[in-house]
């Protein structure tokens, strides 16, 4: 028989099992937000069949506010219509019905800026001071391509004291990052295309919309990287403290169509390169320790100690598929050889799926704490892409103190449902993670944004319960 002092012991143990709040674990949904930590938005099929997020940013009241693009109903099979979007959420994840201009809540549908093209999206957007909001992409289809910078008020519409009715095209060329420096300069970065060949390029403008002639060769400069004349891109960008800017992409060193590899380059406030960073300003590269010629940076993010991360894919020979992988450089633009991997110091291969065949870095951010935060997509057909984001430590190691083992993983579309895709990541000030994307939750044709917010930093939940049971609602 248990004496009652061994009883009365157990009796304890087990009403604290029952009473106490277990401390919440980072990457655990945030039950504050939306339904247990999801929240979609979803297509009327009259402004929209789909909403596609591809930036975001946390505001200083905590709302979300989202770009991307939407796509519209059309009569037209495989016809679609694409259209530059802007959606704000409330922080508790519900639609913002003070903001938008469609018959979506939340919404703001801007009207073809280049017609007759039918696709145009925002990839990159930065958020003043005043809350207006400064946005890059390309419009293209029907007719020749052109990038665009737009900027429109706190309540999405165009500003006209900005370029032409609030817009600036740049013939010819594909536009993907933005940042805005501290003089409100903006900066974006792409690839001109002339006689098949692409060229990776950096503009600046004013705050008017104003190439600025102090910046390269009358507001852009042009990158040669070998001099070869092949290809590149440039598909990110990150601003540093000095207004200089830090681009990545890709560059075809082994000729145009037969792959090409990391490309990074480091750009002062005069558009100059920095003779400081890499190979002169510049630097081509890949994992030495691999025999990929298929590689590409598709994501920085400025890491703490004064580095640069990127994320992006290399291609498996032996498999014949691509795959994620990290990187740190440091302030240099070197190999930072305490990263990753010991057989591939300087690079991480996390895995996303067992049968993921081809994969794609759609966001990366950087912690306070050095950690960093990748997302990916990924086509692993008879099985189901899901939302994927994982998180390493400062030394690219997967964190097994974030979801499982340092990889989130969810289900955003339950059967009958399609697909779900991380498509952008953003911190809150209060370390909590935003992560949104799309949601294909039934066989028609109907994608919703989709929205997680995980927490972050083990505060404590009084809704879960040491057990293991959430109580009845």
């Amino acid at each position: 028989m248990q004496s009652v002092k061994v009883q009365a012991t157990a009796m304890l143990a087990l009403s604290l099992a029952f009473a106490l709040p277990a401390i919440a674990a980072d990457g655990d949904f945030d039950p504050d937000f939306g339904l247990g930590g999801i929240a979609y938005l979803t297509p009327d099929l009259v402004d929209a069949q789909e909403i596609q997020p591809f930036a975001s940013v946390v505001l200083p009241d905590g709302k979300i506010l989202f770009g991307g693009s939407v796509d519209a109903p059309t009569t037209v099979p495989f016809e679609q219509e694409y259209r530059v979007m802007f959606a704000r959420l409330n922080a508790d994840g519900t639609p913002d019905d003070t903001f938008g201009n469609s018959s979506i809540p939340g919404v703001v549908k801007l009207d073809n800026l280049v017609p007759p093209n039918r696709m145009e999206g925002v990839e990159s957007m930065a958020v003043l001071g005043d809350g207006s909001i400064v946005a890059t992409g390309t419009s293209l289809v029907n007719s020749p391509l052109q990038g665009f910078v737009i900027k429109v008020d706190s309540t999405g519409r165009l500003d006209s004291g900005f370029g032409s009715g609030g817009m600036v095209l740049v013939p010819g060329t594909s536009l993907h990052a933005l940042v805005v420096d501290s003089e409100g300069r903006v900066i974006v970065a792409g690839e001109h295309v002339a006689s098949g060949v692409y060229t990776a390029n950096v503009l600046r403008f004013d705050s008017a919309g104003t190439p600025d002639a102090g910046f390269g060769d009358s507001g852009v400069l042009a990158l040669d990287w070998d001099g070869a004349g092949n290809s590149s891109y440039l598909s990110d960008m990150v601003l540093g403290a000095d207004d200089s800017v830090i681009v990545g992409g890709a560059y075809s060193v082994y000729g145009d169509g037969n792959g090409g590899d990391f490309a990074i380059a480091k750009i002062d406030a005069a558009g100059t390169l920095d003779s400081e960073f890499g190979d002169l300003g510049q630097r081509v590269f890949h994992d030495p320790s691999s025999d990929s010629f298929i590689n590409a940076i598709l994501r920085l993010a400025a890491t703490p100690d004064g580095g640069i991360a990127f994320s992006g894919y290399d291609y498996d020979i032996d498999l014949g598929v691509t795959g994620l992988i990290l990187g740190h450089l440091d302030a240099n633009g070197g190999t930072d050889g305490a990263f990753g991997d010991a057989a591939s110091p300087g690079y991480s291969r996390p895995a996303v799926s067992a049968t993921a065949q081809s994969v794609n870095a759609t966001d990366l951010v950087a912690q306070p704490d050095g950690k960093l935060l990748a997302s990916a997509a990924y086509y692993a057909f008879p099985d189901k892409e899901n939302f994927f984001t994982l998180r390493t430590t400062a030394a690219g190691q997967l964190d097994d103190t974030f979801a499982e083992g340092g990889v989130f993983v969810a289900d955003l579309a339950p059967d009958p449902g399609v697909y779900s895709e991380a498509e952008t990541i953003a911190l809150q000030p209060d370390g909590k993670i935003v992560i949104a994307g799309r949601s294909q939750r039934s066989e028609d044709f109907i994608v919703d944004l989709a929205v997680v917010r995980l927490l972050n930093g083990g505060e404590p939940n009084d809704v879960i319960f040491a057990d293991g049971f959430d109580p009845a609602p």
